[in-house]
C-alpha cells in the first residue's frame, strides 16, 4: 500500500516476520469487521469477525509458526483502540514496587510477548509484569 488512496478502508494493521525474511501483513478494514491477510501462508486469506479473529485466531497461528509481531498501529481509525494518552508518556497507576521481588518497576510502551503486545509495568528484577489496560 503506498497511498492513503490505497488504505483508505485500512483501520489498523499489524506486521509479523519471523527468521528468514518471511513477512505477514494482517488488516483490520474500517467497517471494524472485515480481515485480509498478506503474505505468509494465509497470503490472501479473507476473514469476517474483526479483531476477535485477529486476536483469537490469526495472531496465535502465527506466533506458533515462528512469526513475531514487529509493528501494530492504527491508520485511520478515528478512535483508536487501547490508547493511552500521549503515545510514549508514562501512564497514572505504577506499582510502587513489584509485588513478587520488591524491586523498582518501569514502564514499557508496546512490550512484545509471544502472544501479546501493548503497553506494560515490567519488574527491573524478576521482570514480573502486568500489562497496562485502557
Amino acid at each position: 500500500m503506498n497511498s492513503y488512496d490505497e488504505d483508505a478502508h485500512v483501520q489498523h494493521v499489524w506486521n509479523l516476520t519471523r527468521a528468514g525474511g518471511d513477512q505477514v501483513v494482517i488488516e483490520l478494514w474500517t467497517d471494524d469487521y472485515t480481515v485480509r491477510v498478506h503474505g505468509g501462508p494465509d497470503d490472501g486469506h479473507d476473514a469476517d469477525g474483526g479483531r476477535t479473529v485477529i486476536e483469537q485466531e490469526l495472531l496465535p497461528r502465527h506466533t506458533a509458526a515462528g512469526y513475531q509481531v514487529t509493528s501494530s498501529y492504527a491508520v485511520n481509525d478515528p478512535e483508536p483502540h487501547d490508547a493511552v494518552g500521549v503515545e510514549g508518556a508514562e501512564p497514572d497507576g505504577k506499582p510502587s514496587a513489584c509485588p513478587e521481588c520488591g524491586s523498582p518497576v518501569e514502564y514499557e510502551a508496546n512490550h512484545v510477548t509471544d502472544l501479546r503486545e501493548g503497553d506494560a509495568w515490567l519488574c527491573t528484577g524478576c521482570r514480573w509484569g502486568q500489562y497496562v489496560t485502557a
